[in-house]
């Protein structure tokens, strides 16, 4: 088991869009018991930047912003977010009080949430793995496939991996 976190991001109802995004869910499920705690994220539509640069009016509240269900049962800690990036002082302080330096990020969209989310953990000075074989993107698999190279050029191409390659990682001591 890791002593680092698997973070979840945005697997809410409304963005489980596609047949990628809800393949997420089972493959975080599975995987759950590698990690010390599965923690997640959830998004809400309170920045009017949405709304006025993007013209998107979604994930306000209600039904939209759960989490799947499927989740309940493995999510320990759950964070919630007005943007592209889960870094929030909530989130750095439950990290740093359970100790917590290696964080898989993983969930949907890669493009977006998912890569805010990892650079932002990257930059805080978190080991910081993304789990390519558990993010997709809402926008295709072309999205999907730009933000992972995006990604390996800037956390290192060893960080992101798949759940398949992570406990080869962890006995080179990379986490």
């Amino acid at each position: 088991m890791i002593k680092g976190i698997l973070l979840a991001v945005d697997l809410q109802n409304s963005f489980l869009i596609t047949p990628e995004c809800v393949a997420v869910v089972p493959k975080v499920v599975a995987h759950a018991s590698q990690f010390h705690q599965v923690w997640a994220t959830r998004f809400f539509n309170r920045n009017p930047n949405f709304s006025r640069q993007v013209n998107w009016n979604e994930m306000v509240s209600g039904q939209e912003t759960e989490l799947c269900y499927a989740l309940i049962g493995v999510v320990s800690k759950t964070f919630d977010k007005p943007s592209y990036s889960s870094m929030s002082p909530a989130l750095l302080q439950a990290l740093q009080k359970d100790a917590i330096t290696t964080v898989a990020v993983c969930g949907v969209d890669t493009d977006a949430c998912v890569m805010a989310t990892a650079l932002g953990l990257f930059d805080a000075g978190f080991e910081t793995f993304v789990v390519s074989d558990a993010c997709a993107s809402s926008g295709g698999q072309e999205y999907h496939e730009a933000a992972i190279k995006i990604l390996k050029r800037n956390i290192g191409e060893k960080y992101v991996i798949s759940f398949s390659e992570l406990p080869t990682m962890l006995s080179l001591g990379l986490a």
